[in-house]
């Protein structure tokens, strides 16, 4: 109890960089650097913990203090709303630094040199690292979805691994700016890469060189029978995967790492696979219980649901095993989508599937494909994906996407674990998606002309898609250009004839757009993901094209 007040005074307590002695700060630092492309913050980190920490604090410094400014206002006003409404600001970081004090125990040695050097490099209090680290446990938990997928599935019988890091709330953007590949190579330990934000000691996702791959999700229960017991503080949860990935040689090793630090409070997923043994596992935790999910059809995937015989009906949304498909994609819908996606694809899949299929439903949709689920938030790609990895450990290259939300549609950098660096000639280029989105808004103010720019910088990645072209026609009728308007909807039927674009098309260019026992679904644009325009039938150009809210 000493500690956790002594830590909340640190709240009014200056902290100041605390420099090794010149010569020893050149030999440190000699070791380490820090890149950026595009919004990604790379940091390469090597040495003994307590160097690794130091390294990370005086490359990333002006971040560090940029994301704890950031998250003290998003806290402070949780505290003051949600968490505690009768909470005064100035008491939120105090009481902060309270509760994440009593997590120390909990923090293996070589993470709290860590934590100190990090704190030294950049002039920060210890506890403030604790608290990036541990502050998923106690306010913040997340979305996700990730897969894992192997053998004769992959087009060179690589292991491949996806994951998206989706936020929870809008508001939770503000860790964009501060995200960082992170790699390191331990003194004690496995090289390994993991993505997070700067000032952490944690791991979200990420893979080593014994070529582990891991990444995580969280579900929730029906009821806290499994975890009413459980008491904080337990180990943060990203301690843990950072364990795994910096002493896991093999799948066995993975699964004692993880179990061997339950109970959990929560209800998680970790997918972890392993190139060596080509053969990857879901691991399902509740509490003190746990399940292992093997692969089915050498692939597994997770969406924030259980599915092991041991836990699925314990999963709030119900045991969504053996589902028809209308209901699966209803109740379940990732996980429905992944499923077509790998029967899909199934044999071909390279890393740039991978990232198609993380960006899903867009990819789809460029053919005229519907989303079957309309529901805000039922594609695998989500408006507040934060992130996204593509990892293939058995050779020892990364895809980290760039930082604009959603992270998949942009461009994905490529890595090099082994050889710390960057493989430019295998990045995975951005989808249009941004640029499409920007049109649909540029188009809702009434700058046509601005929008028509930004369509045209979507086609110029995606191509003559089925949206691009049917919001290309859309735009040529509103502005009056009837010709150029009929011109583009006959490129529609001629390339996507038998889609519910197509149909659409038909509609528009022959005049019978007012039908009424025809049924078909509006078509969003840009994309299910996050429609702000949706594509219909009707007699005149501006009841062909309405918000998404009307």
């Amino acid at each position: 109890m000493a500690r956790r007040w002594l830590e909340a005074w640190r709240a009014w307590w200056p902290a100041r960089p605390r420099p090794l002695p010149p010569a020893e700060h050149r030999r440190v630092l000699a070791a380490a650097r820090l890149e950026r492309h595009g919004g990604l913050t790379v940091l390469y980190l090597a040495g003994t913990p307590y160097e690794m920490g130091y390294q990370h604090g005086v490359l990333a410094r002006g971040l560090i203090h940029g994301f704890r400014h950031a998250a003290y206002d998003y806290v402070t006003a949780l505290m003051q709303g949600a968490i505690r409404p009768a909470l005064p600001g100035w008491l939120a970081r105090p009481l902060l630094f309270s509760q994440a004090a009593a997590y120390w125990p909990t923090i293996p040695r070589e993470c709290a040199d860590e934590i100190a050097g990090i704190a030294d490099g950049s002039g920060v209090h210890p506890i403030e690292v604790l608290v990036s680290t541990a502050i998923w446990e106690m306010y913040l938990v997340s979305g996700c979805s990730e897969f894992a997928v192997v053998g004769p599935a992959t087009a060179d019988g690589s292991l491949l691994h996806g994951y998206n890091y989706d936020l929870m709330h809008p508001d939770h953007a503000l860790i964009q700016p501060y995200l960082a590949a992170i790699f390191c190579r331990p003194s004690q330990g496995l090289p390994f890469i993991t993505v997070n934000t700067v000032g952490s000691v944690g791991a979200n996702a990420g893979m080593n060189e014994a070529g582990l791959s891991v990444a995580w999700d969280n579900t929730y229960l029906k009821d806290d029978t499994l975890i009413s017991d459980i008491e904080l503080p337990v180990v943060p949860f990203i301690i843990t995967l950072r364990r795994l990935l910096q002493h896991g040689s093999n799948l066995e090793q993975a699964v004692q790492i993880v179990t061997g630090t339950l109970p959990r409070p929560l209800a998680d997923i970790v997918i972890v696979g392993s190139a060596r043994e080509s053969r990857a596992v879901a691991l399902e935790t509740a509490g003190s219980v746990h399940a292992i999910r093997e692969m089915a059809g050498e692939a597994i995937w997770s969406t924030n649901c259980f599915r092991s015989a041991q836990l699925a009906a314990l999963d709030r949304r119900g045991d969504g095993r053996g589902l028809p498909g209308a209901s699966a994609w209803q109740r379940f819908p990732r996980y429905q989508a992944y499923g077509d996606l790998f029967a899909t694809y199934r044999g071909g899949i390279a890393p740039a599937t991978v990232a198609a299929m993380l960006r899903d439903p867009y990819p789809r949709e460029a053919d005229g494909a519907i989303h079957p689920n309309p529901a805000p938030r039922a594609t695998i790609c989500r408006d507040i994906t934060s992130w996204s990895l593509v990892m293939q450990p058995g050779l020892g290259r990364l895809w980290v996407s760039d930082t604009v939300i959603p992270g998949c549609q942009g461009t994905f950098f490529a890595f090099d674990l082994a050889g710390w660096q960057r493989l430019p000639g295998l990045d995975l280029a951005a989808s249009g998606y941004h640029d499409a989105l920007q049109a649909a808004r540029l188009f809702l103010a009434g700058d046509l002309r601005g929008a028509r720019q930004a369509l045209d910088a979507a086609e110029s990645l995606d191509g003559k898609t089925a949206p691009l072209l049917l919001m290309k026609a859309a735009m040529h009728g509103v502005a009056e250009e009837e010709e150029l308007a009929s011109e583009t909807l006959r490129q529609v039927i001629g390339r996507y004839s038998q889609s519910p674009a197509g149909a659409l098309a038909r509609a528009w260019l022959e005049g019978n757009a007012g039908t009424q026992d025809v049924q078909e679904p509006a078509l969003p644009f840009p994309s299910a993901i996050r429609p702000l325009l949706y594509l219909q039938r009707g007699d005149a150009w501006e009841a062909r094209v309405v918000p998404a809210q009307t």
